[in-house]
């Protein structure tokens, strides 16, 4: 259950900085952003979603962040969904709901939002809101590491280097997880000195 935790975190963490440089690139005003919401811009809304979030030049508010966020999220825009289901996995703004974060992410990963494959993985391999399944676990963990993610190829890596939802490939396993140290993820650079460095 730490582990999930600090899996989410991460990726959360992750989704912040890669949201804040996309914010630096355009840079629209927070006036701009809010006309843009209120008139019903799906993107416009997330970024709102995300400044109450942060408190990035408005106070830090979850509960509004959250209702933003989910404005953007029933158009069917996978950073609001999948940011909904943040809201709900750590219950910033509402009550924690392990079911009703993954199901959020579950929207948001089937339209290839990584960091919810990545965190719709984690709830499987955990049974955190869905039953734990590691084949469901390893499927979503692939589209994510397909798409670069180190901690989701460091989850890869170890669930073929034990044989968990995949058929046990040590070698496919330490070489995702080399994938993953390669890009600096601590976990993964743990587990490939400790099993693949032999």
């Amino acid at each position: 259950m730490r582990h999930y935790a600090v899996c989410l975190c991460c990726i959360f963490l992750l989704t912040l900085l890669t949201h804040t440089q996309d914010v630096k690139a355009a840079e629209p005003s927070l006036a701009e952003i809010q006309k843009l919401a209120e008139q019903g811009n799906a993107h416009a809304q997330a970024s709102l979603g995300f400044r109450y979030s942060e408190g990035k030049g408005v106070p830090q508010d979850y509960a509004k962040a959250l209702q933003w966020y989910q404005k953007s999220a029933n158009q069917g825009h996978a950073e609001g969904q999948y940011n909904v289901g943040v809201a709900y996995s750590f219950g910033n703004g509402v009550q924690k709901d392990d079911f009703k974060a993954a199901q959020w992410f579950k929207k948001a990963a089937g339209q290839g939002y990584v960091a919810a494959q990545y965190n719709l993985a984690v709830a499987y391999l955990y049974g955190q809101g869905v039953p734990q399944d590691y084949f469901e676990a390893a499927r979503w963990a692939e589209k994510a590491a397909k798409k670069g993610m180190a901690e989701a190829q460091c989850l890869l890596g170890k669930l073929y280097y034990n044989g968990h939802g995949v058929l046990r490939d040590s070698q496919k396993g330490c070489h995702l997880l080399r994938a993953a140290a390669e890009q600096e993820d601590r976990e993964a650079i743990e587990a490939y000195n400790k099993v693949c460095s032999k």
